[in-house]
């Protein structure tokens, strides 16, 4: 299943945005780390239309899980990006430019990312790749 991106806030807390079906359905909520960048703020993942490839990643301090990776990823800042992935995780600090899934959003940060996280694989079931839409 194809999925949509959609950035909603830009703040300290993080990049917030919802992520959604083909059919405009909310799968759940998404953040990002949020970089300084002059007065605002930016997420590392550039807008645009990505490939998202299913794999085994592993975080630091985490055993690894099956997760997806959006790949070919623009620079940022000047270094190119890699290994960006669709994960559990709360609060900014949680990502250093993936994109977290909650089922709720927090003061701050979202809520139920375990169970966002779950809902989004199983959505995904039988699929190795998706096609990805950020705005």
């Amino acid at each position: 299943m194809d999925i949509k991106l959609t950035r909603t806030a830009y703040n300290l807390y993080g990049v917030l945005g919802e992520l959604r079906d083909e059919s405009d359905t909310l799968i759940c909520y998404t953040l990002e780390h949020a970089y300084a960048e002059g007065d605002s703020f930016v997420p590392k993942l550039a807008s645009g239309t990505y490939t998202c490839q299913r794999g085994i990643h592993k975080l630091s301090n985490l055993n690894p899980f099956e997760a997806f990776e959006v790949m070919d990823v623009p620079w940022f800042q000047g270094a190119p990006v890699s290994g960006i992935l669709f994960h559990v995780g709360n609060y900014n600090k949680d990502s250093e430019g993936c994109v977290l899934l909650g089922m709720q959003r927090g003061v701050g940060c979202i809520l139920e990312s375990r169970e966002a996280f779950e809902k989004f694989m199983s959505l995904q079931e039988g699929v190795d790749s998706f096609t990805l839409t950020v705005t």
